[in-house]
């Protein structure tokens, strides 16, 4: 058995076979003689050490050993034509790989809707997702990192960076409905708030190092992912702003509480949310399409 000597024709052909059901309509479908592929597929069975096909009847049928390598004949030709595809692609200015940098505060479900539509669109483009707080998505889209990020909580783009806003994201204040501030009567002030700890979420990213959004508690815990910070809010360990995406179902049924701040607009506060990119980064049809979809009505 030479397996070294055979080609992606040989596999092109025996599959062609199976699927025309003879080596006539085969010959037709690709457009060579008969002869030349009984003797294709001929020459693949000599250098496997296999018989692919019966030819005991009027159509050649599948050996049990014809039946198990197909797959694998399938699979060999899918993959060389996605690296064709590729390939041709990139040449024709396709990015090779894409990377995206998400604020964790961006609604997973509109993020999601994204991805899958990307997919679909760029099958060939690989994708890569970091999911980031507060200045560490500017960063990345600054040391190159990512092509895209889509930014919260910053007020306005840092130096080196270009883009356009979003829909904001509404916070709001919560506490579980067993934490003492859920107790108190009325609108609860900064004096009141400063007395209990509040969950921050926060970064090491150098731009935002030093810097507090939104903190009022003189006591803080700080976290750096959002999913352990809505657990303990859920565990009564403080209290602290949450998306409202993040607790609407939590809310209604009764696991938080939203809390009435004094400073604090009924519904909740707006988060700034903007889509960036360096400046002077070349845009390609990959990054483009996600710019052009950031754009729409709604953010997605």
């Amino acid at each position: 058995m030479n397996l070294e000597r055979i080609s992606l024709e040989q596999l092109r052909v025996f599959a062609e076979v199976v699927r025309a059901g003879s080596f006539l309509g085969a010959a037709k479908a690709i457009g060579r003689t008969q002869s030349a592929v009984s003797y294709t597929v001929a020459t693949l069975e000599q250098q496997l050490g296999i018989v692919l096909f019966d030819r005991s009847q009027y159509r050649p049928k599948l050996t049990p050993t014809g039946e198990a390598l197909l797959g694998d004949a399938h699979a060999i030709l899918e993959r060389v034509d996605r690296l064709q595809a590729r390939a041709s692609a990139i040449e024709h200015g396709l990015e090779a790989e894409l990377a995206l940098a998400v604020d964790v505060y961006f609604p997973l479900s509109r993020l999601l809707d994204c991805l899958n539509d990307f997919r679909a669109t760029f099958p060939s483009v690989t994708f890569r997702l970091y999911v980031e707080a507060l200045g560490a998505v500017a960063e990345r889209v600054l040391a190159g990192s990512a092509q895209l990020g889509i930014l919260a909580t910053l007020p306005e783009l840092p130096p080196g960076l270009d883009g356009f806003s979003m829909p904001p994201i509404r916070v709001l204040a919560v506490a579980s409905p067993d934490h003492p501030l859920v107790k108190y009567a009325g609108a609860l002030d900064r004096a009141t708030l400063q007395e209990h700890v509040q969950l921050v979420l926060t970064d090491r990213s150098a731009l935002t190092e030093g810097r507090d959004y939104g903190v009022i508690s003189s006591t803080t815990w700080r976290l750096s992912d959002l999913g352990v910070k809505h657990a303990m809010l859920l565990a009564s360990m403080g209290w602290g702003y949450m998306p409202i995406h993040w607790v609407e179902d939590d809310l209604a049924a009764g696991r938080l509480v939203a809390l009435p701040l004094d400073m604090q607009p009924k519904g909740g506060m707006q988060l700034a949310m903007h889509v960036a990119t360096r400046i002077g980064q070349p845009v390609g049809p990959a990054l483009r399409w996600w710019m052009e979809r950031l754009r729409r009505p709604g953010g997605a």
